[in-house]
This record gives structure tokens, C-alpha cells and sequence, in this order.
């Protein structure tokens, strides 16, 4: 599998064609940033109701695919992403296994696990914890009402809420917090640091009194209080370095289908500045239908077409909506020189919505590298699927972590080498 770096781009010529005015720290992290050709990057986009599939999945298989409705804004991409067929979890509780798109996991299944349901953006995120401001940017584009992605999770089962205001998004990113704001945290931190002292101390000391089905759940324990530990450490260290600075002001909040384009753009500038790696972007199940001159019925309306002509024409404008700008974002990073250096995963835990069937999920990958064919078709017999998780763990290790297996995977996805 031959690895492609991160375009190196001067300090120049990114800022001729980013179109922005970045402060001086930004300058010296950019500088670190574009030094290392292996840095990687990975966003997640997801919905939770799926695709109609045949606007979304092709007819044939190949690069010269022709492309459906809704990927029609992809053809000049071709070459830079990958639909795929027969990908999916096995499993079939409709909206009560939508949740496990990123991760492979129920989130009743955590204590079986190794890393619990740790989702991918999370199990990347550690990897490069410290390095930028965000280990992970978890975004939505609006309220969770209406059906929500449930789509970042922590290895102990905790579901990460996501940020669901571009004006937010905005101002932790490129706004600095208050001296006092700043100074609270500070003392925060280490009041919970000498907490984790405290317990952590505690804890030894029950180490010879109890038995070794206790203790290795003690292990465990101690391993989760290292990383809190780790993690305040980091988080701390960063309270006192200055944000950068944009020339472009805070965005107004609005409906789903208005904050959609922003976030696409501020999580593509994040990208570009380093202050994170790898993000999320969710499209709630409050999509406004009405924006796109239909009646108004609800996004989750809209999915149980039952096969209804009028039901399915309007979800399908809601998906490729959604389509067109995630096609403006790769395009952006691929203008950046940021595409081949990041790994963009677009799909949904719901194959599709109307029949609630997680099988056949709707997955494309963009970007990253790989030599991308348009469209893969795999196995279709359920003796002889792949597992979504083994791309899950090809993903893995082209972010560059060291790892032999994620979720349930069986192996590593050999497909896009």
C-alpha cells in the first residue's frame, strides 16, 4: 500500500489561495504542521437516515462508473473518492443500530470489547491528542431534534456531544477566552488533577487486599485515570497559547440547511490553520425539507417514502443537497493541496430509511491517498462479506496508528492499495 504525503504548501501560497489573514502564532504552528509530510487527517460526515440507493450507489463498478442523481456533483472529483456496495455492521434494528455507523459496536455490547464502541474519530484522536488544540472537532449542523446521528462515541460508552452552532464552532476555533474565563480553567484543572491524585492513590492502596478478577478490573481503571490525566495535561497546556486570527466574521446561526455550507468551510479552514485533525460534521434529523421547496413534512418524514414518486423526489433533493456540498468541501481541500492528505468518510448508519435496514450502508471515501475506482462492489453473500470495520482499520493505519484490528473487524481492507 503505497502511502502519498500531505502536499507541502510555502507559507505564501497558502495564504494567497486560503484568502485570509492568519496571526503570527498561527504562522509558526502552520510551519510545524507543513514539516511533516506523514501528517494525516480524517472527517466524518453522516445523517441518520441513509440514501436512497439507487440515486446514491452506481449501476456499474470501476472508475468510469456512471454516476446516479445524487452524486452527479462528484464528476469532477472523479478519481478522488470511492462509493462502495455491501459495507455494513450485520446488523438490522434499524434506528436502534444507526448509532454504531462509526464505531461497528452497540453500544450494549461495550464491556465485551476491548475499546468499548469507541468510534474511529475518537480512536484518532487519541493518536494525535496534544498536537493540536482539538484532538477531535465534533460538529453538527443544527439541533439533534428530529432523529440524531449518535455518532461519536468514547471507549467507556459515552456518547461525545456534538457543537451545534457555526457561531460557536467560530469562536472556540479562532475567538480567545477571557483572562478570568481562562484563569478559571486553569484552576479547574488542577483541582481535578489533584483529584485523579487522590483517587489514584486510594486505589493503590487497595492493590494486595483484593482478588485477580478485582485487580484487573483495577488495571483497567488505573488505565482510564491516566488518560484523564493525559488528557487535562494537554488540554491545560493549550489554555495559554493564543488562537489565530481570520479575517472573517463570525457567522450568523440559522436553520440546518444554512449552517450546513458554513460548518463545511470552518471545518475545512480548521484543517488548513491545525487546529485539529479530525472532525465530524452531522446532519440532524431537523433538516428544514422546506428549504428545498417541498412541502414540509421532516426529514424523517421524507425517509419512510414507502416507494411514494412525490416522498422519494423530496428526499432526494434533502441527500443531494447534502451531496453538493460535501463535493464543495473535497473540492476546497483538493484546492488547499489538503485532500490526498485526508480521509474524508461520508455515510450513515441506516442503509435505508424507509425499509429501517442497516445493511448495504451508504459509504463513500474521498481523498487520503488511495488509488480511489469510483465505485467497489463487494461480496454480497453473507457468508463472504467484508466488515465495514476492516476499512475502518485500513483508515486506521494510514492516520498512522499501530493497530491490528478496530470494532469487529476481521482484517485489514486491502481494496484501495
Amino acid at each position: 500500500m503505497k502511502h502519498i504525503p500531505a502536499a507541502r504548501l510555502s507559507r505564501r501560497q497558502f495564504l494567497r489561495g486560503a484568502g485570509v489573514t492568519i496571526a503570527l502564532p498561527w504562522l509558526e504552528s502552520f510551519s510545524r504542521a507543513a514539516s511533516q509530510s506523514s501528517v494525516q487527517r480524517f472527517v466524518c460526515v453522516a445523517n441518520p437516515f441513509g440514501m436512497i440507493q439507487d440515486a446514491f450507489f452506481p449501476t456499474e463498478e470501476g472508475l468510469k462508473a456512471a454516476l446516479p442523481d445524487n452524486l452527479a456533483p462528484f464528476e469532477p472529483l472523479r478519481g478522488k473518492f470511492t462509493v462502495f456496495s455491501n459495507l455494513d455492521h450485520g446488523y438490522s434494528s434499524g434506528h436502534g443500530s444507526t448509532h454504531t455507523f462509526l464505531s461497528g459496536v452497540k453500544s450494549s455490547e461495550v464491556s465485551a470489547m476491548p475499546d468499548g464502541n469507541i468510534s474511529l474519530d475518537q480512536f484518532l484522536g487519541r493518536q494525535v491528542a496534544g498536537q493540536t488544540r482539538f484532538p477531535v472537532l465534533n460538529t453538527a449542523a443544527g439541533p439533534v431534534g428530529g432523529g440524531g446521528v449518535e455518532l461519536s462515541w468514547t471507549r467507556t460508552g459515552v456518547m461525545v456531544p456534538p457543537i451545534q452552532q457555526v457561531s460557536r464552532v467560530f469562536k472556540m476555533l479562532f475567538v480567545d477566552d477571557p483572562e478570568e474565563l481562562s484563569a478559571s480553567l486553569g484552576a479547574d484543572y488542577e483541582q481535578q488533577g489533584s483529584i485523579l491524585d487522590a483517587v489514584n492513590s486510594q486505589a493503590k492502596g487497595m492493590g494486595n487486599r483484593i482478588s485477580g478478577r478485582d485487580r484487573e478490573k483495577l488495571d483497567q481503571y488505573f488505565t482510564a485515570i491516566r488518560e484523564v490525566e493525559k488528557s487535562l495535561s494537554q488540554e491545560k497546556a493549550w489554555l495559554s497559547r493564543p488562537r489565530p486570527r481570520v479575517d472573517v466574521k463570525e457567522p450568523k446561526d440559522g436553520t440546518v440547511s444554512q449552517q450546513l455550507p458554513i460548518l463545511f468551510d470552518l471545518v475545512a479552514l480548521a484543517l488548513q490553520i491545525d487546529s485539529t485533525r479530525v472532525a465530524s460534521i452531522e446532519v440532524p434529523g431537523s433538516f428544514d425539507t422546506s428549504a428545498m421547496g417541498i412541502e414540509e413534512k421532516g426529514y424523517h418524514g421524507y425517509s419512510h417514502h414507502g416507494k411514494d414518486p412525490v416522498l422519494m423526489a423530496g428526499m432526494k433533493k434533502v441527500e443531494h443537497y447534502q451531496m453538493v456540498h460535501l463535493a464543495r468541501f473535497l473540492t476546497k481541500l483538493d484546492e488547499y493541496g489538503l485532500l490526498n492528505s485526508t480521509q474524508v468518510l461520508f455515510g450513515s448508519g441506516m442503509g435505508d430509511g424507509s425499509a429501517h435496514t442497516n445493511k448495504n450502508l451508504p459509504v463513500l471515501v474521498a481523498g487520503g491517498g488511495y488509488r480511489h475506482r469510483t465505485h467497489m462492489i463487494l461480496p454480497e453473500p453473507k457468508e463472504k462479506r467484508v466488515p465495514l470495520c476492516d476499512l475502518y482499520l485500513l483508515m486506521a493505519q494510514r492516520f498512522g496508528v499501530e493497530a491490528s484490528a478496530f470494532g469487529k473487524s476481521k482484517g485489514v481492507f486491502g481494496e484501495l492499495s
